[in-house]
C-alpha cells in the first residue's frame, strides 16, 4: 500500500463512519434519505439496509483498488473520498445549519 493510498483509505473510513452517524441522526430527527437506493434499502430493511449498502460500497471499493495499478487506484480512491466528503458536508449542513 502506498502512502497516498493509506491517507485516502483513512479519509474514506473516517468519512464513511461520519456519513453513517449523520444519516442515523438525520433519520432520527425526521429527515428523509436523499439517495433513492439508500432510501429503498432503509424502507425495506431498516438500519440493516444502511449497513448492507455501506458494506457493498466498501467491497466494490476494495475490489477496484486491488485490481487497478497504483496510479489508477489512487484516482479511484480519491474520487470515492471526494464524493463521501461532499455527502458528509451536505449532511452536516442539513443537520446543523
Amino acid at each position: 500500500m502506498t502512502r497516498s493510498h493509506a491517507v485516502l483509505w483513512a479519509l474514506i473510513l473516517a468519512t464513511t463512519a461520519a456519513d453513517i452517524v449523520l444519516t442515523m441522526v438525520g433519520l432520527e430527527a425526521g429527515l428523509r434519505e436523499g439517495n433513492v437506493v439508500m432510501a429503498a434499502m432503509l424502507a425495506e430493511f431498516g438500519l440493516a439496509g444502511l449497513g448492507l449498502v455501506k458494506f457493498a460500497a466498501m467491497a466494490w471499493l476494495v475490489a477496484g483498488w486491488a485490481l487497478l495499478d497504483d496510479r489508477n487506484a489512487a484516482v479511484f480512491l480519491a474520487l470515492f473520498a471526494t464524493v463521501t466528503c461532499a455527502v458528509v458536508v451536505s449532511n452536516a449542513l442539513l443537520l446543523f445549519g
